[in-house]
């Protein structure tokens, strides 16, 4: 099993925060298009990695340079572990688990990877749930979760059983989980799953948005983690705007606990930002009317239509999917500009996911953000009619 070290992000200059676009054909065959960022509004094809698949590949995670993808061949799952800085790829042993996973991270810390997968386990486990596992009551009546990790340290595959219980309820995963300050974080169902990969530690708690009452308010439409500052964000669309929350640290507890007193384990988040749909559409009605234009049925305005998928701290600045295209909203300045468009069959315009990713970049020797070929401000568009190159071998 082939190893990484820090050494091979290489001197600052060679990578660079980017944009990975999957997009997902009729056929069942995708492309990968990795974009370097200009500006917060202008993107570059980067084509020595970008390639195209005969059948999809789910992307499961992406941390400091790493890429995890997954496939199914037969009854056979397989995990792609791409290093987007030296542009080599690895083929992870075949998983003991077989059964289907709820989802999967990944953690990278320059030095050594994990792959973790998580389940719902398997019969009754009876145990007793300790005071410091964090999990919320709400969560408690849940089957208890499972792990199975990876390690390249080990190079082999091992279970691992937390006393933590599954949320009840379940919906299919679709946010890319996040590794940060030490942990993987899952979004699961109203809750943030967290797993310390040096610790083995977990801990679930409750997400800002988790509905105590269900109604048509409470509905979250889209929804991403991202860290920024050293805090985990976590941002999600519902029928008012988009929301940005903060998860809290130690210190900051410690801190609002000299000062008020309150429930630390009812208050874990704070809001960091909020944008209306009314004044995000106010910032570039051009984006809006070109939606409707593409396609009648986008004519009438949804909250359901927009998207968190990415941040970029550099430039402070969040990508979105609108119906056909990727936009960019800069935090500090609220510009809202179109980055990609890509076109879609009917109405499904979630073909096309975006990942926020660090990988190679070949910009010139002076450092700095590289430039677009074309005219700064043309929008990318995808899929990319001509040919890329073939997917990374393997080693």
């Amino acid at each position: 099993m082939e190893r990484w070290s820090s050494a091979n992000r290489g001197c600052p200059r060679n990578y660079r925060d980017g944009l990975l676009c999957h997009y997902l054909f009729r056929d069942g065959s995708a492309q990968y298009i990795f974009l370097d960022l200009a500006d917060e509004g202008s993107v570059v094809v980067n084509r020595s990695l970008s390639f195209n698949t005969e059948s999809n590949m789910h992307i499961c995670a992406s941390s400091n340079g790493l890429l995890l993808l997954s496939s199914v061949n037969g009854n056979l799952l397989r995990y792609n572990l791409f290093n987007l800085l030296t542009e080599q790829c690895v083929v992870l042993p075949q998983p003991q688990i077989t059964r289907r996973s709820i989802g999967t991270g990944l953690a990278f810390d320059g030095f050594h990877y994990q792959v973790v997968r998580i389940f719902s386990s398997e019969g009754d486990r009876s145990i007793s749930e300790p005071s410091s596992s964090s999990a919320p009551s709400a969560a408690r009546g849940g089957r208890l979760i499972e792990m199975e990790i990876f390690s390249s340290e080990t190079g082999i595959w091992k279970r691992h059983s937390p006393p933590i219980h599954l949320p009840s309820d379940l919906p299919k995963l679709s946010t890319i989980p996040l590794f940060s300050n030490g942990a993987i974080h899952w979004e699961l169902g109203g809750y943030l799953l967290m797993y310390y990969v040096n610790s083995s530690y977990c801990r679930l708690i409750e997400l800002p948005n988790y509905p105590q009452k269900w109604s048509c308010n409470s509905l979250t439409f889209g929804q991403c983690l991202w860290e920024a500052q050293g805090y985990v964000h976590y941002c999600y669309t519902d029928s008012e705007g988009i929301h940005t929350w903060v998860l809290l640290k130690e210190e900051d507890h410690q801190y609002y606990s000299s000062y008020y007193h309150y429930d630390r384990d009812r208050y874990q988040w704070k809001l960091a930002h909020t944008v209306t749909h009314q004044y995000l559409m106010c910032q570039n009605p051009e984006i809006f009317l070109r939606m409707g234009r593409r396609n009648i049925y986008f004519i009438q305005w949804e909250p359901y239509f927009i998207s968190p998928f990415a941040y970029i701290q550099s430039f402070q600045t969040l990508y979105l999917r609108l119906p056909g295209m990727i936009v960019s909203y800069n935090l500090r300045t609220q510009a809202l500009k179109e980055v990609c468009s890509y076109e879609f069959p009917d109405s499904n315009f979630h073909c096309c996911l975006l990942v926020a990713v660090v990988h190679s970049s070949k910009d010139d020797a002076r450092g700095g953000h590289p430039k677009p070929a074309g005219a700064i401000g043309n929008a990318v568009s995808l899929p990319i009619t001509d040919a890329l190159e073939k997917p990374t071998k393997s080693k």
